[in-house]
């Protein structure tokens, strides 16, 4: 029986941060002459207490030129120390040039444990909006 080798990528996969806890692949970009796809990042902080939320533009490769992340977004309203969200999931969909990530959480000083669902849209150029299905007024 042959034994498969290991894929060239296992070393920096296992180098990979603990605290990230998913990595999505959603949508493409294109600005000027560059093009690429978007990826989530969700990452945990504070040993499990809370989580992040990042995108980032990663280019296509070209020849002789690999992949390479040539933005990071964070985005405050979800990643606050002082206000923490515990994401319980995040999927993403592509929606023309933009995409769309769809975070559903718990903020650590409701009284209720509410699950909350955050809609984030990211615009090719980098703007952004986060909006909150169902927020209730006069609170985060």
């Amino acid at each position: 029986m042959a034994h498969a080798a290991d894929s060239w990528m296992r070393p920096q996969v296992e180098t990979l941060p603990a605290a990230i806890r998913q990595v999505l692949a959603c949508g493409q970009w294109t600005q000027a002459s560059r093009q690429g796809s978007y990826r989530v990042v969700e990452a945990n902080v504070h040993e499990d207490a809370g989580s992040e939320l990042y995108v980032q533009w990663v280019t296509d490769p070209l020849q002789g030129d690999p992949s390479r992340v040539t933005r990071t977004l964070a985005f405050p309203e979800l990643n606050d120390d002082h206000g923490q969200y515990r994401f319980d999931s995040v999927q993403c969909r592509a929606r023309g040039g933009a995409i769309e990530v769809t975070v559903k959480a718990r903020y650590e000083h409701d009284e209720d444990d509410r699950l909350r669902t955050f809609t984030v849209r990211v615009e090719p150029g980098g703007t952004y909006r986060v909006s909150e299905t169902g927020a209730r007024r006069g609170r985060k």
